[in-house]
């Protein structure tokens, strides 16, 4: 198995005690999850992901374990780094929805607080300064950009507060 560049570890020698049912049939109502059944494992998502070199767990992998009801799914950095390219999806040849269930699955994973930093980081700084970052002056002087325009974040922080966006972890 390669090494990841992400914050999760490998499976390799764990061991997964018990089988949830209850997790797979969450994951069958999640959109896309419907045809979760379908996979046969032909591992044609997989073949075709830019970031299969990258991940600790192949996207076919993370099919097989939804369907074993294996909750640890949730910590596999694939969904994650899933760039949403949608090729897993179009090279299916079920037609599982896989792309539409690994955002389910990302949803999932994070009101059980299970997130990369950067992600959580990202997520703080849309809400304190309204952008991903904040642009230095010599960065658009470089560029021969007027300075950076002043940004009023009220409504993107009553938008954020509204829609729950900071309160989503609802660990259970």
């Amino acid at each position: 198995m390669t090494e990841t560049w992400g914050q999760f570890k490998s499976f390799d020698e764990k061991k997964f005690e018990a089988l949830d049912p209850e997790f797979t049939k969450k994951v069958s109502e999640l959109l896309g999850g419907q045809d979760l059944a379908a996979c046969f494992q032909c591992a044609k998502c997989s073949a075709g992901c830019p970031v299969s070199d990258k991940v600790n767990i192949q996207i076919h992998e993370v099919m097989r374990m939804l369907l074993f009801g294996l909750p640890e799914v949730l910590e596999t950095d694939m969904i994650w780094l899933c760039t949403t390219c949608y090729t897993c999806q179009e090279r299916c040849p079920q037609g599982i929805d896989i792309t539409d269930i690994l955002f389910g699955l990302k949803n999932m994973a994070f009101k059980k607080g299970i997130a990369p930093q950067g992600y959580i980081a990202a997520r703080q700084s849309f809400y304190d300064m309204g952008r991903l970052y904040e642009p230095t002056d010599w960065e658009r002087e470089d560029l021969e950009l007027e300075d950076v325009p002043e940004l009023n974040v009220d409504d993107t922080k009553k938008i954020l507060d509204k829609t729950g966006l900071m309160k989503l972890e609802e660990v259970e």
